[in-house]
């Protein structure tokens, strides 16, 4: 049998319209594993608003964080975890931003760790902290964050966008579609990672040949692991230009089970 890595994104891709895991998706990512596949989440989010999908799957292999800045194995220590990260005082000199310009909230983030310059409710894919035991300061901040994001006006995210680019030129400043109009936002990393450096990571940890790798995605944050996957396949519901670069396209979209409908066909499950 041919073994296959498994690369999911969730949000509009693995996860439906109310980002759950549905009973189907659930029974055939579990049968993949089963079968000897490595079922691998390779998300945007951080580690703690998506360990809990990885639990509901009983994976056992690496989870892909941060886009790609954070390969680890939750709930325990592997030896082969791998997490990019910015310097404490770079993370801390973004806060300078607020001269110029208004944000709503400013938030650093990774491994277990999220630390905001202010308290905060209501902000998507952050959990509320309107009382925060720690701020985005120096006495605060005690672990180098894998990113810091923004959220603002949609109008500030332009002049933003340049001032971080020409401020920070080792540094990457990107967004995602799940991040606009009322909660628009900025997320600033390491340039030094994506999906694809992740994917190829743990292929290679786990022997598996680039050809097959099996690449699930649809916004412009996949668009590299999709191009670098043996075979990568858009959603339905994708971003016309993830479409484009496909080599697949699933039948059904996000809300109607497209993975596991796709994979159940491609991998021949009962």
């Amino acid at each position: 049998m041919e073994r296959y890595l498994i690369a999911l994104d969730l949000d509009g891709t693995t996860l439906n319209a109310d980002g759950q895991l549905s009973a189907g998706t659930i029974a055939v990512l579990r049968e993949a594993q089963a079968a000897g596949h490595l079922v691998v989440i390779t998300t945007g989010r951080p580690d703690s608003i998506s360990e809990h999908f990885y639990d509901d799957l009983q994976l056992h292999g690496p989870m892909i964080n941060f886009n790609g800045a954070l390969i680890h194995i939750p709930h325990q220590h592997w030896r082969y975890e791998q997490e990019v990260t910015i310097p404490i005082p770079v993370a801390l000199s973004l806060r300078q931003l607020k001269r110029d310009f208004s944000f709503k909230v400013m938030v650093a983030e990774g491994k277990q760790l999220l630390v905001a310059d202010r308290p905060y409710a209501n902000i998507p894919f952050l959990p509320d902290r309107p009382h925060p035991k720690a701020l985005l300061d120096e006495q605060g901040l005690r672990q180098p964050p894998i990113s810091v994001t923004m959220f603002m006006t949609a109008k500030t995210f332009d002049p933003v966008s340049k001032q971080v680019n020409a401020l920070y030129p080792h540094l990457a400043a990107k967004t995602w579609g799940a991040w606009s109009g009322e909660y628009t936002a900025l997320e600033v990393t390491s340039k030094n990672t994506s999906k694809s450096r992740a994917l190829a990571y743990v292929a290679g940890q786990y022997g598996i040949d680039q050809k097959h790798i099996i690449a699930f995605g649809e916004d412009m944050n996949d668009l590299d692991m999709l191009q670098f996957a043996g075979h990568g396949v858009a959603m339905k519901n994708a971003r016309p230009a993830i479409l484009a670069i496909a080599d697949a396209q699933t039948p059904n979209d996000n809300q109607h089970d497209g993975v596991a409908n796709y994979l159940a066909d491609y991998l021949k499950l009962a």
